[in-house]
């Protein structure tokens, strides 16, 4: 990849980095409160990557969730909305027309390796005036090989290998209203309360709480977007309380359940705005 012409700090607009001739930039944005972000599109292809807070992404056929530090990938002209009800901090990566037509051609969600992650974050601080110029066209190649690799795992919780801690899951996504705390489960495992965490920890990179919270809205969704009741799901899910449920579900998914129920994106209202 031949190096282009660069300028940083950047001094042109969103719409012209658009369509400037770098393979791809980068963009940083961070939000001081709640955001609920107009849908918008553009010809570049995203990359865009949850660093601290749950989010929604908006689409036409609904919406998909993001974990802190997973990322959304979003071909060109998506329409898209982003929705956190925390402070968001987001990288993005986008990426020139003709180069992503030999990456993934569907929206898909991937969980950000500590490489891809680094890589996101030179490029983004190479636009934010930060770094070495003269790394970006490594970074650029190193991110478009890292994107054809790229698996989409939206509707995916990470497993653990060890079968006491599969055994667990298994259960708790057949029943995902199951209340049983870890020290109960760990009775059943014929293990600690203690190993069971760790290993949650070490094997997921959630603890367990985390694990079955995820678990949960990830078995709600389906519920909610049929238009069952919010207090229904919510006993569905272990919980009596519909408050107690909806607080968790904004706290895990970012967005409240009731956004879930029935909606579908179908206006178009292109937006310029780099969320």
């Amino acid at each position: 990849m031949s190096s282009p012409s660069m300028s940083f700090p950047p001094n042109r607009s969103f719409d012209a980095l658009q369509v400037c001739s770098e393979p791809v930039f980068g963009q940083k944005m961070r939000y001081e409160g709640a955001l609920h972000g107009e849908m918008h599109s553009h010809p570049r292809a995203q990359l865009i990557r949850s660093v601290t807070s749950p989010t929604a992404i908006r689409i036409r056929s609904g919406q998909i969730l993001l974990r802190p530090g997973d990322a959304a990938w979003l071909p060109g002209w998506v329409e898209h909305g982003v929705s956190s009800t925390q402070a968001p901090l987001y990288h993005s990566i986008y990426v020139r027309p003709d180069l992503a037509s030999d990456l993934p051609r569907d929206i898909s969600v991937m969980r950000v390796s500590p490489f891809l992650g680094e890589l996101m974050q030179r490029v983004v601080d190479l636009y934010a005036g930060e770094g070495d110029p003269a790394t970006y066209p490594h970074l650029a190649s190193l991110i478009l090989s890292e994107l054809k690799h790229g698996r989409d795992e939206r509707h995916q919780l990470p497993m653990p290998a060890d079968r006491r801690l599969l055994r667990i899951c298994h259960a708790l996504e057949e029943n995902p209203g199951d209340r049983r705390t870890l020290a109960e489960w760990a009775r059943v495992a014929g293990a600690s309360r203690r190993v069971l965490e760790r290993g949650f920890q070490d094997e997921t990179g959630m603890s367990f709480s985390e694990w079955r919270e995820s678990c949960r809205v990830r078995a709600a969704i389906p519920l909610l977007e049929a238009r069952h009741s919010v207090q229904e799901v919510a006993w569905r899910s272990g919980y009596d309380s519909p408050s107690a449920f909806a607080a968790m579900f904004r706290r895990v998914a970012g967005v409240a359940p009731t956004s879930y129920r029935g909606e579908r994106i179908s206006s178009r209202a292109p937006d310029r705005h780099a969320e």
